[in-house]
């Protein structure tokens, strides 16, 4: 076991963990870029195995993933502080991505599927759409072959059927996360100077072979400003002749002004003539404390090699990075605007009407609350709403109420102050609407909130402001709220289970989604769509089917036509889908019964993963194993349904809340609930 790469865990002050043995060389390599020789790195990969006790000042691991993996090892940590990365696209690569032809098609190969969609996504909203991704991931049952691959690090999974791979290398560390692990192992200054000075250059480089894919004069696309304004310094680019080329968010609130009214002006029309000497003459300097706006700041100052262009940053502020930080973390956890209306598949008069409405909306500052039933697309249209909106840039965090229980609902939106209950974090927490400022946040479920929450939201929607827990300080928070529900609020205001005020507060722009049985006329598109979403041959569906699809209720809307088709693609016998791929009826849902609005109106309309992880835990229930996150995971990747396991113990802790199961402590397993079991059973 290579569990080393420099000295012993026990004599160590750096423990790198990582999942393969080429992603654990590539960060470590990185790492040892601004960490001094005389501090020892052990680093391990998961795949060759890791020690059961680690031992060091401190231990960084390469993902939360890779951290969730080690707490089911039941690793033992012997460490001061535990560092888990944020990590990002290596930009070194970028340009052999860049040079590609226009509409070239190509696979993008990682690990797994999540991973793999991941990886896509980053290279289109980083401007890198000029072609044409194709998933590729160990297992996947259907891809297009193709000569040329693109892959973040893993070269041995690529197909055989590829002639040219284009091998961007494992994500490397963020900014922040290095930032962070200088705090912990108390280095200077200089380092991070020079981390800042590396990252910008990469930074301009990448902007211009954009720029050039794209036939951009811009200097930084939209994506790449939102990476550099979430970064935790000042950051000011200019000529040698002091006219401004960039300028983040933070820079900004230095000089007092928007960052938009800095770009493109002159220093000289900025700063006195006793600072501009600063700027723009030849002297570069590190942490140098400088009198900005009447208040002293300390700056460091830098050229850019082979280039014109110099740059100035600040210090960080240890408040406002932690603020950076929990935002990357909700990044992480996929706290993201993932839609535009584009991705809203439908032409009939219903859901061309509905869009039409959204639109509209999105150009305002209203609060929007969406109604509609389960699967009609209500996070599909939050999304799409904040993406048109002037706060695109913005951060757009969600919170589901249904999925957390009431104690926790408020620390999440409102965050708390150190000591404000017993287990508070050291330092607090920043809330979801202190982190959503200049952006969106969506409450979802919102039908779903105690009275309590109701009357603190109550709050925010009047007076624009919040208090954490425990806190004595009220601040003032910019944020667009977006509301949605399965259920009828109306008619719970009448039975004073919602509180007026806020129902009418949050129905300034209101939008209704339209249920698929009213929109039948688009079943044909949504159903093409879906296919070419799962497989790349060229799969069609016969005429009896569309038929049939349209004499149906189609109570769980478009998410159960979306596994109706999953289903019928995957067993069907040619590339027409006929009568015989259909289901069995009791697969669909024919009565409302199954669809509640309280837990004690009937049963939830069980998707098809949902139904996959019941039946798991009821056969081990029977072949008397207890059912464990490890079993229930292997029986769910027999089934061909991969998800891990910390995927399960996020899905089972949302049906323990439904009241379909029991999770039992230890060694015991998860148990069905009678409801659980009716609702598995009592299919039509």
């Amino acid at each position: 076991m290579n569990k080393n790469v420099k000295g012993d865990s026990m004599q160590n002050r750096i423990i790198l963990i990582a999942g393969s043995k080429n992603t654990k060389q590539f960060l470590y390599r990185q790492l040892r870029e601004f960490i001094p020789d005389t501090m020892t790195i052990g680093a391990y990969a998961s795949e060759d195995g890791i020690d059961p006790v680690l031992k060091c000042e401190l231990l960084i691991v390469s993902s939360a993933g890779m951290k969730e993996e080690l707490d089911q090892m039941n690793i033992q940590y012997d460490c001061e502080d535990i560092i888990i990365c944020e990590r990002s696209i290596n930009f070194d690569f970028i340009d052999q991505v860049a040079d590609l032809p226009v509409n070239e098609e190509v696979l993008l190969v990682n690990d797994e599927k999540g991973t793999t969609e991941s990886a896509i996504n980053d290279l289109i909203e980083l401007g890198l759409n000029h072609i044409k991704y194709y998933p590729y991931y160990p297992g996947i049952p259907n891809y297009k072959k193709l000569d040329t691959a693109i892959t973040p690090g893993e070269p041995d999974k690529v197909p055989s059927c590829v002639t040219r791979i284009i091998n961007m290398g494992p994500r490397i560390i963020d900014i922040n996360t290095l930032y962070s692990i200088m705090d912990k192992l108390n280095l200077d200054n200089r380092d991070t100077r020079f981390i800042t000075k590396r990252y910008m250059q990469k930074i301009i480089n990448v902007s211009k072979s954009i720029s050039a894919v794209n036939r951009s004069v811009q200097t930084l696309n939209g994506y790449l400003n939102n990476i550099v304004d979430n970064l935790v310094n000042g950051i000011l680019v200019y000529d040698e002749q002091g006219y401004i080329k960039y300028a983040n968010e933070e820079m900004g609130n230095v000089f007092s002004l928007e960052k938009k009214s800095i770009e493109n002006k002159n220093l000289k029309n900025i700063v006195d003539k006793v600072m501009l000497q600063y700027f723009l003459g030849t002297d570069v300097y590190e942490n140098k404390s400088l009198s900005i706006m009447g208040n002293q700041v300390k700056m460091s100052k830098f050229r850019i090699p082979h280039s014109s262009n110099i740059v100035v940053t600040t210090n960080r502020d240890e408040k406002n990075s932690m603020k950076k930080s929990y935002y990357q973390d909700l990044l992480l956890r996929g706290h993201l605007a993932k839609y535009n209306f584009d991705d809203i598949i439908g032409s009939s008069g219903p859901i061309k009407d509905t869009k039409a409405v959204a639109l509209k909306l999105s150009k305002s500052e209203l609060t929007v609350l969406i109604e509609g039933e389960s699967g009609t697309g209500k996070e599909l249209f939050a999304s799409s709403i904040h993406n048109n909106s002037k706060r695109k840039y913005g951060p757009f965090l969600a919170i589901n109420f249904s999925a957390l229980p009431d104690e926790l609902i408020e620390s999440e939106l409102f965050g708390y102050e150190e000591g404000a209950f017993t287990g508070a974090k050291k330092g607090g927490k920043i809330g979801l609407f202190e982190l959503a400022e200049g952006g969106t946040i969506f409450l979802d479920e919102i039908g779903d909130i105690s009275p309590k929450v109701q009357t603190k939201l109550l709050r925010v929607l009047q007076e624009k402001e919040v208090m954490p827990l425990g806190g004595t300080v009220i601040k003032g928070v910019d944020v667009r709220i977006i509301a949605a529900t399965n259920k009828n609020l109306y008619k719970m205001v009448l039975e004073k289970q919602f509180r007026s005020d806020l129902y009418y507060r949050l129905k300034i722009g209101y939008i209704n989604l339209p249920p698929l049985r009213n929109r039948l006329s688009d079943i044909e598109e949504l159903v093409k769509y879906f296919i070419k979403t799962e497989v790349t041959e060229d799969v069609r569906v016969s005429q009896s089917v569309l038929n049939e699809f349209k004499k149906y209720k189609w109570l769980g809307n478009i998410r159960e036509l979306e596994s109706t088709i999953k289903y019928m693609l995957a067993v069907r016998t040619s590339n027409i889908l006929t009568l015989a791929d259909l289901p069995d009826r009791r697969f669909f849902v024919e009565d409302l019964s199954y669809m509640v609005a309280s837990d004690d109106a009937g049963y939830d309309h069980i998707d098809d993963e949902t139904r996959l992880i019941l039946e798991a835990i009821e056969a081990l229930q029977n072949e008397g194993f207890a059912a464990g996150r490890e079993k229930i995971s292997e029986r769910l990747n027999e089934a061909g349904h991969n998800i891990t396991q910390y995927q399960i113990r996020t899905r089972l802790e949302k049906l323990e809340k439904k009241g379909f199961i029991r999770i039992r402590r230890g060694k015991q397993g998860t148990i069905l609930t009678e409801k659980g079991l009716r609702c598995l059973h009592q299919r039509i």
